[in-house]
């Protein structure tokens, strides 16, 4: 058995020592629940949502490389540069999604 199937993906992503944060998901789950809505977007607010789902695919995008670089058991230097860049992602989507579903609701019909 692999370990990628021994191993769930909580678990591998706190072997490679990152802990997704629960906050992030919460505001994550909110950006969604809000862009299901006919929003009345202006150009500005549809750039910054255009560039924050952007930035969120290429958040799940290293997830995705963390998780096949644990499961090759990749050296913990390795490991530590991308979850250096996943933290320094987290921490700036934490200070743009807030700013930006408030913008959302506001454009609700």
């Amino acid at each position: 058995m692999s370990p990628a199937t021994r191993l769930g993906w909580g678990e591998m992503s706190r072997r490679a020592g990152y802990a997704e944060s629960w906050d992030l998901t919460y505001l994550v789950e909110q950006l969604r629940e809000l862009i299901g809505h006919d929003l009345r977007l202006g150009a500005a607010l549809s750039d910054e949502l255009e560039d924050v789902l952007g930035s969120l695919v290429q958040r799940n995008q290293r997830l995705r490389v963390l998780q096949r670089m644990v499961t090759a058991e990749r050296a913990p230097e390795d490991l530590a540069a991308l979850r250096g860049a996943l933290e320094e992602m987290d921490r700036e989507l934490m200070t743009r999604l807030p700013a930006l579903l408030e913008q959302l609701r506001l454009a609700l019909p």
